[in-house]
């Protein structure tokens, strides 16, 4: 359920997981975080992550152009600096040189 979850070390071990191939826990991971976090980017930017390491291109770019979606909106709030959108724009544009 949103917002319901332990979720702040999630991030951290989603990546640890990309980082140890254990692609299919780390998926895992970001998809509650997702959950948990639904207004949040960093689930949607881990998903985005882990497909591109899968080779799952159409995914990947399908939830880091998501995650963007999420940061504007945060960065228009004012609870997340613009230096997050620029990371994540470079993340967009190497999914988009990938092969199919």
């Amino acid at each position: 359920k949103p917002y319901e979850e332990d979720d702040l070390e999630w991030w951290n071990e989603g990546l640890d997981l990309i980082d140890q191939g254990k692609l299919a826990e780390a998926e895992k991971k970001f998809k509650m975080l997702a959950v948990s976090q639904p207004d949040h980017s960093d689930g949607f930017e881990g998903l985005s992550k882990v497909y591109s390491k899968m080779n799952r291109i159409a995914e990947a770019k399908y939830f880091i152009d998501l995650a963007i979606k999420k940061v504007k909106k945060s960065i228009q709030s004012g609870y997340t600096d613009s230096e997050i959108l620029d990371l994540m724009l470079d993340q967009q544009k190497a999914i988009e040189r990938l092969p199919q």
